[in-house]
């Protein structure tokens, strides 16, 4: 368990605070790109790291990122006009560019000369692969775009989505590194399954072993998570989680040639995250069948056909909460649990989901009893502790925030012989694409 100072630590992503300066030196997948889709369209509310924002396209195209106050007398900018490139706030007119400068003062006749002198905040955007990227960091300028590979591939290869979570980005995350809560969780009834093919294989062997052992080790970019389970006396089933700084998640893939699964766990406030997803494949389109599987069924970020709240604008980003919810425990069924599956919760994100908010908005870690199978999990809050802490105390950063390449990686999955070293025979496996944006712009 930690300490409450370090649980505060870790959780709170404030200005100011250290883990969220940590996070502000790192690019953000702010937004999908469809979530603006028009030039000089309406402004969006948006809430990261705890700051509000209004995000807008503007007459050129170009992404703006700016404070929902307007320096003149704090009114929201979200009722501004998006027009002529740039942003006016409605109650006197005062317009800001995408880089918070004051075009336009027109209700003062000082304001030719006073304009000048008057700034929006604005964070700086680059728009990628569908995904919108803001950097709030001080870094002038700010260091590039991150190499994940599901942002590099062509949009064809690529499905994202996204939904709402009601806690702490860290306890959100530690549940898509947790291996051990798939061989409960998601399972389903009868346990034991026919003999697995090259897709089944993974279900098949978090049943036959219930208990995996874990190991973790540092990287450049985070932590590695190895997790076997015993296939035969000669034989375990390996995978490889990965955690990047600052919030990314990658887990193993099933099969032969599969597609990969991404996820971003960023922090809307210390007790709102928002679930940014990616499945792939890294050389091929993704079938008209593979993408309707996952426009209806839902998975571990997409919620499928079970749709979305009205938004709340007390709450930037309330429209992507589920109507599956805390508020009506997630649609859970008692009898569907005695009779067809472990959790009477319908759908593996809802799974996870309530778990990870009936938590709490911030756990009390103080409160726990870890034991073996949580060491992937407590290697990555040091990792990101440790991370935290010397930036804090001496201005260090990982190599990550200005290394792109170091996101280059993937997870991976698959047996191998007991005596093999699992880090060394998968090597080739966690290696994602070149970096190079297939992508485009």
């Amino acid at each position: 368990m930690l300490t409450r100072e370090d649980n505060e630590l870790m959780c709170r992503v404030g200005a100011g605070t250290p883990t969220g300066d940590l996070i502000r030196h790192y690019w953000i997948p702010a937004l999908m790109s469809s979530e603006l889709p028009e030039r000089n369209g309406q402004p969006l509310r948006v809430r990261l790291l705890g700051e509000d924002l209004v995000a807008y396209r503007d007459t050129a195209g170009n992404i703006g990122m700016v404070d929902d106050r307007c320096p003149h007398r704090g009114a929201g900018m979200f009722f501004g006009r998006n027009e002529e490139y740039g942003l006016r706030c409605v109650y006197h007119g005062w317009k800001f560019d995408t880089t918070g400068a004051c075009i336009d003062m027109p209700n003062a006749p000082e304001g030719e000369t006073f304009k000048n002198k008057v700034s929006i905040k604005a964070y700086p955007c680059q728009e990628r692969n569908g995904v919108i990227w803001t950097y709030m960091g001080p870094r002038e300028p700010a260091p590039p775009l991150p190499d994940l590979e599901w942002n590099m591939v062509p949009v064809e290869h690529r499905h994202i989505a996204k939904r709402l979570q009601i806690n702490n980005f860290v306890q959100a995350l530690e549940g898509d590194i947790d291996n051990s809560h798939n061989s409960y969780l998601h399972t389903k009834f009868p346990f034991q399954m026919a003999q697995p093919n090259e897709k089944t294989m993974g279900p098949y062997y978090k049943e036959i072993d219930r208990c995996p052992v874990f190991e973790a080790i540092d990287t450049d970019y985070g932590v590695l998570i190895g997790c076997h389970r015993n296939v035969d006396e000669d034989n375990y089933y390996w995978r490889m989680s990965q955690f990047v700084l600052p919030f990314y998640t990658m887990t193993g893939p099933y099969g032969k040639d599969p597609l990969r699964a991404f996820r971003a766990w960023i922090p809307i406030d210390d007790e709102n995250t928002m679930v940014f997803g990616a499945t792939y494949h890294p050389n091929r389109p993704l079938t008209e069948e593979e993408l309707d599987n996952m426009e209806k069924r839902p998975g571990v970020y997409n919620i499928g056909t079970v749709g979305f709240m009205p938004p709340d604008p007390t709450l930037p980003g309330s429209q992507w909460r589920p109507r599956q919810n805390i508020m009506n425990d997630y649609w859970n069924d008692y009898h569907a649990q005695q009779t067809e599956r472990w959790c009477g919760i319908p759908g593996t994100w809802a799974q996870d989901s309530g778990m990870q908010e009936t938590m709490g908005p911030i756990y009390d870690r103080t409160k726990e009893h870890l034991v073996s199978t949580d060491s992937g999990i407590i290697h990555t809050r040091y990792r990101l502790l440790n991370a935290s802490k010397a930036f804090r105390d001496t201005g260090e950063l990982p190599p990550s925030v200005d290394d792109p390449t170091l996101f280059a990686v993937r997870s991976a999955a698959t047996v191998l012989q007991k005596e093999e070293d699992w880090v060394e025979a998968t090597r080739e496996h966690r290696i994602a694409l070149q970096p190079v944006n297939y992508a485009g712009a």
